[in-house]
């Protein structure tokens, strides 16, 4: 027993000694033939370089992080313009209600301030969605009343309080609406 513990023993010494010859090695002077001072000057030009690059990066972030607080305070630009033509158009009604004028003319010019309303929400991407007789959709309708209906099926959209966007195919807002069910059976 005592043999078998040596032998582990020795074993255990010259695996040491293996690692400790193997680390030497690592050590040791690369084959490229680098003294020591090469070696500090590729050191601190790779340091110099990794110090750049991560100032380059922090740089590109800023940028970026500029751009986007840009793009979010001036990307409605468009938008305002075109909604700046229908506050024009709003004023114009308002002038003609002052000339005691007759209500068509003020029709007419509510008319014409609906009608570049409407171009410019669709210039915008903003389309309306009118669901009248589709199937209720929780996600696109907000119902705001059920009637119960024998002639029409049930979760159909019956009626459009208020009319729902949408931007870029995404609910801006959703359409009001009541929905039919149908009558209990009793």
């Amino acid at each position: 027993m005592i043999k078998k513990e040596k032998k582990k023993d020795l074993d255990i010494k010259s695996n040491e000694l293996k690692d400790e010859e193997s680390c030497n090695d690592l050590l040791q002077e690369p084959e490229k033939g680098l003294n020591e001072n090469e070696l500090l000057a590729e050191i601190e030009t790779l340091k110099d370089k990794l110090l750049r690059t991560q100032a380059e990066i922090q740089n590109v972030r800023k940028v970026a992080s500029q751009e986007i607080t840009r793009a979010r305070l001036y990307g409605i630009d468009s938008l305002a313009r075109e909604f700046l033509i229908v506050g024009d158009n709003i004023l114009l009604a308002l002038k003609t209600c002052e000339d005691d004028v007759d209500a068509s003319a003020i029709k007419e010019g509510l008319e014409l301030t609906l009608k570049s309303f409407n171009a410019s929400m669709q210039t915008a991407g903003i389309k309306s969605v009118e669901p009248k007789g589709e199937v209720f959709n929780p996600e696109h309708h907000e119902a705001i009343s059920i009637i119960e209906d024998e002639d029409e099926k049930e979760n159909i959209v019956i009626e459009v309080i208020q009319k729902g966007f949408t931007i870029q195919e995404r609910i801006l807002r959703p359409a009001k609406v009541i929905v039919s069910k149908k009558p209990k059976k009793r």
